[in-house]
């Protein structure tokens, strides 16, 4: 394990005082909790892990969506001569 030091300011400083005595933890414990949790956020992976479960609409289940957004985009365009 590595030691380390950081600033923080002091509110911030007693809300996890505060939370890591509730939780009956200390407040290094919480912190590396804190920081863990933070670093498997993997924000591409979460939004796409989001798409993949979205499933269309049954009325638009045989529909190719990139030409259906195509044609919306080509319609609704001003088109200067």
């Amino acid at each position: 394990m590595h030691r380390t030091q950081l600033y923080i300011e002091e509110d911030t400083f007693s809300q996890v005082q505060k939370l890591s005595k509730s939780l009956n933890i200390s407040i290094s414990e919480f912190i590396r909790t804190a920081v863990k949790n933070e670093l498997k956020k993997e924000t591409g992976q979460d939004i796409s892990e989001f798409f993949d479960k979205l499933t269309p609409l049954a009325s638009f289940k045989d529909i190719d969506s990139k030409k259906y957004v195509k044609d919306l985009r080509a319609n609704s365009r001003i088109v200067n001569d």
